[in-house]
């Protein structure tokens, strides 16, 4: 049996830049001139700017400057622009109540209080955009939205999307469902202009999207409200982005076995941009700094798909040399995009049917069974127990460990309908992480096991991850994965929370070889807020907490830290043992 791929290959235009309308914001001599004078330790900050002027006179300006001077370009930069973060009024949520209930199921008196100062910093990371965003748009990089959102925190200014289905959650876990309203019907007003939703709502994003998380994310919105008709309303533009991901990142792999071929279509991050992202502009320079053109063309292309995947940057994505600069995102077939998608697919199917349209119903249907079949086909190794990303250069899995690998048993888009057959897998799937050996850190799961100082690889561990994992195995049908689903929830609040009481900060990862103590790596700073790190935790005291306590003491488990870990203890008893067998010896002597 052999795997081809089939391949849509594309020349990567060096012309086409990260956003429509702007030559200052997005592209152009200006931009490269205001980032390489290092006004800013953050590359991020230049492109939040507000211009005081018109482009056009600032650009104007620009051209009779010695801009390679970088005393000049501070003038310059100090003279045309202020900000960031003045693009908002403030705000707060009217939906926003002191006590929601969600406290009352949190027995622990500590982590009650603290889920109390997490339902508070709600109105911390609210934002609502001033009427000027819109009517001077040429001078904001900001996307002007109708109503007003939470953001995740720090240097994330602005919405970001897949950050906001764990926002989501925790609002509507304080009650929040007119903020989660708006929120979504942003979401879905930008689909109608842009086809998708973008990574976050600046100009500089509009050509590259994130998970995608609207249909799940107004799923949870559904749950909760039972408002049926604001999914009837936008199921159009729901389909619509559904429709943008398959057609724009989409891609054939073909599976060989005997005299047959069958082909199967799935997803993939896919970003055609070869310019650097303006919001990384330096980062990414130096990164394809002594490429040829078209090389550098690509190596952006390959750092916008993987800041598309929300996963900037990891191991997962590089070549062969194993550093940033071999990246190759758009060559992977990734298992958790595909899980993503498996699950629009079945919601898709289930908001039809409710809607009373049989034929979108059915069509839905069949999407989702078909996309089962190719991530089993596809991406589960059966030697391994878990599903892997794929090499569509290779034609093959990709056998290292990430925690994306579980994202088929998160999202229910495994085996059969029969339910044994999830038993089995759920079975060899928990062997997979105890093999692994990465349930035992007390500080969370690690996101892989490469300590490449990228910020998505060992040792961070990420909120969203950790969810995703914990319900997960807390929807098996399994005793033992139920079990570790409570032990990794209780660990994971006890790491956000020693992080809370020394600091008073929740923190967008967290180190998992450290209790409670920050991530760190990557090409910015921990950033402190934050949006779905307070939304996961919120989750998890809503699903144990009558259970979850503040004061438990984080032990190991020797039997589940996998084979290395398993041989280690093995030459360390028979030491032990060795050692005992002589003392007796020299004794009888």
């Amino acid at each position: 049996m052999t795997i081809t791929t089939t391949i849509a290959y594309a020349t990567i235009r060096t012309t086409i830049c990260f956003c429509i309308r702007s030559e200052i914001f997005c592209d152009g001599p200006l931009l490269s001139a205001a980032q390489n004078a290092f006004i800013f330790n953050d590359s991020k900050t230049f492109v939040d700017l507000h211009l005081k002027n018109d482009p056009a006179t600032v650009l104007s300006d620009f051209e009779s400057l010695n801009s390679t001077d970088m005393g000049v370009m501070q003038s310059f930069v100090d003279a045309n622009f202020d900000g960031p973060a003045i693009e908002f009024s403030p705000w707060v949520p009217p939906d926003w109540q002191l006590s929601p209930a969600i406290l009352e199921k949190i027995q622990d008196p500590e982590l009650r209080a603290w889920a109390s100062d997490l339902h508070t910093l709600w109105k911390d990371l609210g934002r609502k955009i001033k009427d000027d965003v819109d009517i001077n748009k040429d001078q904001y990089s900001l996307m002007h939205v109708d109503n007003p959102f939470v953001v995740p925190g720090g240097r994330f200014r602005e919405f970001y999307y897949w950050d906001s289905y764990w926002i989501i959650k925790g609002l509507l876990l304080s009650g929040m469902t007119d903020t989660v309203k708006g929120m979504l019907s942003n979401f879905i007003s930008i689909v109608d202009q842009l086809g998708f939703v973008p990574n976050g709502n600046r100009i500089y994003y509009q050509r590259r999207s994130q998970p995608p998380f609207l249909i799940p994310s107004v799923n949870e919105y559904l749950k909760v409200t039972g408002d049926f008709q604001f999914v009837r309303d936008n199921l159009p533009t729901l389909q619509k982005e559904y429709e943008f991901w398959m057609v724009n990142r989409s891609v054939e792999v073909r599976k060989q076995d005997g005299g047959s071929v069958e082909s199967y279509t799935l997803n993939r991050y896919n970003v055609f941009m070869g310019k650097p992202r303006p919001e990384s502009y330096r980062e990414d320079v130096e990164t394809a700094a002594g490429l040829p053109e078209v090389d550098a063309a690509e190596v952006y292309s390959n750092l916008a798909s993987a800041a598309e995947s929300g996963w900037d940057f990891s191991s997962r994505w590089f070549g062969q040399q194993g550093t940033l600069s071999s990246i190759r995102t758009k060559q992977i077939v990734p298992v958790d995009l595909n899980s993503i998608m498996c699950m629009n697919e079945r919601l898709l199917a289930e908001f039809y049917e409710q809607a009373g349209d049989t034929v979108k119903a059915a069509e839905f249907t069949t999407a989702y069974q078909t996309r089962r079949s190719a991530i089993q086909n596809v991406l589960w190794k059966e030697s391994t127990g878990v599903w892997l990303d794929y090499d569509l250069e290779l034609s093959a899995t990709r056998d290292e460990f990430y925690l994306s690998n579980i994202l088929p048993m998160w999202a229910g888009c495994y085996g059969s309908e029969v339910g044994a057959a999830k038993h089995e897998i759920d079975g060899k799937v928990l062997s997979y992480l105890k093999n692994e050996g990465v349930l035992d850190y007390p500080g969370g799961v690690p996101t892989s096991k490469k300590n490449t100082s990228e910020q998505w690889d060992y040792p961070n561990a990420w909120p969203p991850l950790q969810q995703m994992l914990i319900e997960a195995l807390d929807n098996s049908d399994l005793k033992e994965a139920k079990q570790i689903a409570f032990d990794l929830a209780q660990k994971w609040t006890l790491t956000n929370y020693l992080a809370y009481k020394e600091n008073k900060v929740m923190y967008e990862k967290y180190d998992v070889t450290n209790q409670g103590v920050p991530g760190h790596g990557g090409e910015y700073g921990v950033q402190a807020g934050f949006g779905w790190t307070n939304g996961v935790i919120m989750t998890l005291l809503d699903e144990y907490g009558d259970k979850l306590k503040s004061d438990v003491p984080i032990t190991t488990t020797p039997s589940s830290r996998g084979h290395q870990a398993n041989s280690e203890y093995f030459i360390v008893a028979l030491l032990l043992s060795l050692t005992l067998f002589f003392s007796s010896c020299f004794v009888s002597v």
